[in-house]
């Protein structure tokens, strides 16, 4: 089993990177996917975290020459890796789903409205990890069998961690 953190919409809110990074350090996260806006934070995290870590540019990133997509294998299991601004997922995640069944991905990882969500659209698994910069993101339990996704909060689990 590999454990993954999914974050997008970081926006330079560097209280939340800094409090990701002691969670990824904490919990054992071996890789990490940044879904765009912004990507330099994406490239902070790189350096600080010494994990593979696979990120993507959003519509923020108005000067950037990086990929606005991404494929990843984990475990067997096929990932796409995009921002979303560009499958219109403001108005829902269809289009996205579409595309990632059209191209035999498992999974479809996406941000922009910085509204967290889980669930299948088809035979698509389509998650949106809502915001860093709320203190949203997602961890998933990626095995051969299946991928289970969890919505955190990183202030809680700071807080929490504080209380020990």
């Amino acid at each position: 089993m590999t454990r993954i953190a999914v974050v997008s919409d970081s926006h330079g809110g560097r209280l939340h990177l800094e409090r990701f990074v002691e969670y990824c350090k904490a919990e054992g996260i071996e890789r990490v996917f940044h879904l765009g806006d912004i990507v330099d934070d994406a490239r902070w995290l790189q350096k600080r975290l010494g994990i593979p870590l696979t990120y993507v540019a959003g519509n923020c990133d108005y000067m950037s020459r990086e990929a606005r997509e991404a494929r990843e294998v984990v475990e067997g299991k096929r990932f796409l890796l995009v921002h979303g601004d560009r499958f219109g997922v403001r108005y829902g995640a269809d289009k996205l789903s579409y595309y990632a069944e059209e191209n035999m991905m498992d999974v479809a990882l996406y941000g922009h409205t910085h509204r967290a969500f889980t669930g299948f659209l088809g035979r698509v698994l389509v998650i949106n990890p809502g915001a860093l910069k709320d203190g949203s993101l997602c961890v998933m339990e990626v095995s051969s069998r299946d991928v289970v996704p969890r919505i955190l909060d990183i202030d809680e689990w700071y807080d929490r961690r504080a209380g020990e």
